[in-house]
């Protein structure tokens, strides 16, 4: 079962790309092996594919982050292992642009929480404030972001 987790967020990646009208001009192809390394890879993990249209991130969290506003691309969570309890919508506390159109902050006030755990798939729209608020050790996921044009 966590074998088809762990390449359905490629799957998704791709079916974006080709509803954009952009196929990719090669598969792309990662063992375990390399996903684990790049989900080991940093605080949260790092980029496996990145394209145009979209980016595939294999991450795991911890404990929990800063709030996050993105101005032009969507998120889309793909879990595949443990929990965490994600608050999306609301206001975020403390924001500050750290790069242009994307906002990071201390939390979020208000917004509705989401229980993350395997097997579930949660998409953020852009511009929409969200926080991972709490989390257990060995929290593993995909971040698809769905890079929009501004």
């Amino acid at each position: 079962m966590r074998s088809r987790f762990r390449y359905l967020a490629l799957l998704v990646a791709s079916a974006a790309a080709f509803a954009a009208g952009d196929a990719p001009t090669a598969p792309r192809y990662f063992k375990p092996a390399q996903v684990d390394a790049a989900r080991a890879a940093g605080i949260t993990g790092s980029v496996l594919v990145e394209d145009a249209d979209f980016r595939v991130l294999a991450s795991r969290r911890d404990k929990p982050g800063q709030s996050e506003v993105h101005a032009t691309d969507t998120d889309i969570f793909v879990v595949i292992d443990g929990q965490a309890t994600i608050v999306v919508g609301g206001k975020m506390i403390d924001s500050k642009e750290i790069s242009p159109g994307e906002f990071r902050g201390s939390g979020i006030e208000g917004g509705t929480s989401y229980l993350l755990e395997t097997g579930v798939v949660l998409t953020v729209p852009r511009n929409t404030p969200h926080w991972v608020r709490e989390t257990r050790p060995g929290f593993r996921y995909y971040v698809i972001k769905s890079i929009g044009r501004g």
